[in-house]
């Protein structure tokens, strides 16, 4: 018998997650490949097929604020995401995320250098050659961490 070691991340999301970076200060952190069940948790009845996803399923990227909280969830999708199995398991992955109030949004490179970063209510593209649409991406990435974070504190404050 044999195991060896093998590489986190590959090198697409290696580049997003240099990307992320760039967009968040010193009071966020991104973790990667974070199971579900780490940070979601079942609070009342959840059907069968969501309980076992919740288990067994990961996120490729989790931002959390500076005390660990989690702000906002990135996919990276490619062209494995395109079966019927594949959108499945990314429905469900949206559902679970949308009851535990977390947000969810995607990343993928379409055409040749284009990375579209896309909510259900918005998209954005950022041309990697030219940087064009750089600070639009890196807007709504922000956002979505702002939104939370604050949303968080008024549900606190309340």
């Amino acid at each position: 018998m044999s195991v060896k070691t093998k590489r986190l991340v590959n090198p697409y999301e290696e580049r997003m997650l240099e990307f992320l970076q760039t967009c968040l200060n010193a009071n966020y952190k991104i973790h990667t490949q974070v199971s579900l069940c780490q940070f979601c948790e079942i609070e009342r009845f959840l059907y069968c097929d969501l309980r076992k996803f919740l288990f067994s399923s990961s996120v490729d990227a989790l931002i959390t604020d500076d005390s660990y909280n989690p702000c906002l969830v990135i996919e990276f999708q490619s062209q494995y995401h395109d079966s019927a199995e594949a959108k499945e398991r990314d429905r469900k992955k949206s559902v679970l995320l949308h009851l535990a109030g977390v947000p969810l949004i995607y990343s993928r490179i379409k055409d040749f250098g284009l990375l579209h970063i896309y909510s259900d209510d918005e998209e954005v593209v950022f041309n990697l050659f030219t940087g064009q649409g750089r600070e639009k991406a890196q807007a709504l990435i922000k956002k979505y961490c702002q939104k939370f974070t604050y949303s968080k504190l008024e549900v606190a404050a309340c």
